[in-house]
């Protein structure tokens, strides 16, 4: 628990300062909002980076299964992309944080927890939010080729929409892959279900 929570804390701390980093170069002035983002990451990193030591001064012989392992990590990534999405909405898109990554932000925590805990209510919504982000970036990168898609310059160019695509298709990989690494016998005992089943 403080080795994953260290990781996401220390994640998340490093996305929250990214975007601050960006508005400076872009020669925006740095307000108290940025200044305090600024101190939420830094605090976050530093949070983070003594729960990763104590983590690993005190683990254990008996780790968890692979397949809850992905599964966290693909949530870590997850966590981290909501604080960046949160903190550019916030530093340099004039405070429009109303978006669908902002409402993500807390359940994502949630199920983080849930997976640390071995909850089975988080396998099971976990297992189904990743299929269904699996379905939903694979349809939106089928989609990326044709969509009338605008910038602040005007149409988005090739090179543009050949990012977005390498971006969807990184997220529809980690989410894939955390879905299949959920389904496996070893991480299904580790929640307690597959006792369930056989009795």
């Amino acid at each position: 628990m403080l080795l994953a929570g260290g990781v996401s804390a220390w994640l998340m701390g490093a996305a929250l300062l990214l975007p601050v980093v960006m508005a400076s170069w872009e020669g925006r002035e740095l307000t108290r909002l940025g200044i305090g983002i600024i101190s939420a990451g830094c605090l976050m990193m530093a949070c983070g980076l003594s729960a990763i030591t104590a983590g690993w001064r005190h683990r254990r012989s008996l780790i968890t299964p692979d397949g809850v392992r992905a599964a966290v990590a693909a949530n870590v990534v997850f966590l981290a992309f909501f604080a960046l999405e949160l903190s550019d909405r916030l530093v340099r898109q004039d405070g429009r944080i109303f978006y669908w990554s902002t409402f993500l932000f807390l359940p994502a925590g949630l199920l983080f927890c849930g997976l640390l805990a071995a909850q089975r209510w988080a396998w099971w919504t976990c297992r189904s939010a990743f299929a269904l982000g699996t379905l939903w970036f694979l349809g939106f990168l089928v989609v990326i080729p044709f969509a009338h898609l605008q910038t602040a310059g005007g149409s988005v160019p090739w090179y543009g929409r050949l990012y977005m695509a390498g971006v969807t298709l990184a997220f529809a990989s980690i989410l894939g892959c955390a879905y299949w690494s959920l389904g496996k016998s070893e991480t299904r005992k580790y929640f307690g279900l597959i006792r369930s089943e056989e009795s």
